[in-house]
């Protein structure tokens, strides 16, 4: 078992990771957001399937940086929620990596069908009005007067040298560091520091292996622990899916109804949309994997 400082220091350096890889995202988003004046993401609103497909192109990137870009963009107003519940869908966090190194054809057959799941219910969505329960922050991404103009009188160095001194100043720091960083890290300090305590007492994988549960129940477990708003637990699923032991349907019901790391910004930003979020894609993987194993 690990010591009490092995857990402490394993929840630390993970949450210190997954902030820094947030907010640089972040930083990444925001910068394309003022360099086009905006006009990137407003355009998204004006073409419904382009955003919610977009959405899900993000969140089928392996890892979780896609679906960190997907739920930045949202809680930013860029994305609909018919786009987050895309992204979210079609995402299944590092277990995605996992996959594709041990089973390339697997990995892809299992992110082409939460893709076009995530596309349809998405699109479902897009023409569901939602406003009334979906929390959204009350800024945009924050775009200044100097950051529309172009520079046709000043001198290039001189302009690109203010630009960037106020992107650092304005953004990175006012609205990226200042406002997201230490609710960002507390959230998955706290969520990884309690996962790490569960799991040091709790062997899901010799539980799963040595009793002698039904594919029903196992389907019903998949889509609780996709609950959790993090990678690691769901590898088991994979594991065992590989070694011949856990039907596909199983393995399915799990990567919808989980996100990986993704859902913790999500967390942070509101606890309803986190938790409409989860209901809608374990509802989902409920019923798609139940349907599958029939």
């Amino acid at each position: 078992m690990n010591t009490a400082m092995d857990i402490l220091w394993e929840a630390l350096r993970e949450s210190v990771s997954i902030t820094l890889l947030v907010l640089l995202l972040m930083a990444v988003v925001e910068s394309l957001n003022i360099s086009s004046s905006g006009r990137i993401f407003a355009k998204l609103h004006k073409k419904p399937a382009a955003e919610v497909a977009l959405a899900c192109l993000l969140g089928a990137i392996p890892g979780c940086a896609g679906g960190f870009v997907v739920v930045s963009l949202f809680t930013h107003r860029a994305l609909s929620f018919g786009a987050l519940m895309g992204g979210m869908i079609a995402t299944f966090g590092d277990e995605a990596l996992f996959l594709t190194a041990k089973s390339p054809k697997h990995a892809l057959l299992l992110t082409g069908i939460l893709f076009a799941l995530g596309l349809v219910v998405g699109l479902i969505l897009q023409r569901i009005p939602c406003n009334k329960i979906i929390t959204y922050e009350s800024h945009r991404f924050p775009l200044h007067e100097e950051e529309q103009a172009q520079p046709h009188t000043e001198r290039q160095r001189q302009y690109w040298r203010k630009r960037l001194l106020h992107f650092l100043r304005e953004h990175v720091w006012e609205h990226v560091i200042k406002k997201h960083a230490l609710t960002l890290f507390f959230y998955a300090f706290g969520t990884l520091l309690i996962l790490g305590i569960l799991n040091n007492y709790i062997d899901l994988q010799t539980i799963i292996e040595t009793k002698a549960w039904t594919k029903w129940l196992l389907l019903l477990l998949a889509v609780v622990v996709g609950f959790l708003p993090v990678s690691g637990p769901h590898l088991i699923f994979v594991m065992l899916f590989l070694q011949g032991s856990l039907p596909f349907g199983i393995l399915l019901a799990n990567s919808i109804s989980q996100n990986g790391h993704a859902g913790i910004p999500l967390l942070a930003q509101s606890k309803c949309n986190f938790l409409i979020t989860k209901a809608i894609t374990m509802v989902l993987g409920l019923l798609v994997g139940a349907i599958t194993l029939l």
